[in-house]
């Protein structure tokens, strides 16, 4: 009897494992997703703080005129 008991908690932990490792493989995706949404908000930025500074040197040009 204590046989059956070990085949069944065994084939429970299989299906456990089976259910975290597409568990795994979701996260991972969505972290993956939202990161690579992240590095290019951040790349956007850089940009847009480098135009920022060009367009406040010109202004600081014109008003020096």
């Amino acid at each position: 009897m204590s046989n059956i008991e070990w085949e069944i908690r065994a084939k429970e932990r299989r299906l456990e494992n089976k259910e975290l490792k597409k568990r795994i493989k979701e996260l991972t995706f969505s972290r993956d997703v939202w990161k690579e949404k992240y590095m290019n908000k951040k790349i956007e930025m850089i940009d847009l703080k480098k135009k920022v500074e060009v367009v406040k040197k010109k202004v600081q040009q014109i008003m020096n005129i």
